[in-house]
């Protein structure tokens, strides 16, 4: 959007362009509208991953389908997503800091209801093992 200096009849052809504040107020309107839309996505990092809605998995039915754990410089999040079948399933994901200036690592499984008890089981097992 920068804008061409006019130029006087009989001066060089060539024309030099520069930005003006008129661009950058343009630009951070733009900017900031766009962060709004973001930040009215229920999961605005998927966005930023390139996940899209209706993907082989469709949204999660409510907040309480989901749960946070931050540790340090980890996050786990904790979502129950459906398939295309309407069947519900665990995602545990971690999110962690790889250093300042770079993007965070994120690393995801899912448990099937199928797998879900022993699972939970062995989870639990292993907490009470580190307590």
């Amino acid at each position: 959007m920068p804008k061409e200096k006019e130029s006087m009849p009989g001066s060089d052809a060539e024309k030099d362009t520069f930005t003006t504040i008129d661009d950058l107020v343009h630009q951070a309107d733009q900017l900031a509208t766009g962060l709004r839309e973001l930040g009215d996505y229920k999961y605005p990092l998927d966005i930023r991953r390139g996940v899209k809605q209706g993907e082989g998995v469709s949204d999660m039915a409510d907040e309480s389908d989901s749960r946070i754990v931050k540790a340090g410089a980890k996050t786990y999040f904790l979502d129950i997503k459906k398939t295309k079948e309407d069947k519900p399933f665990l995602v545990i994901t971690e999110s962690r800091f790889k250093g300042e200036g770079k993007d965070r690592e994120r690393i995801s499984i899912s448990v099937f209801p199928e797998n879900a008890a022993e699972f939970a089981e062995a989870v639990s097992v292993m907490a009470l093992k580190i307590e």
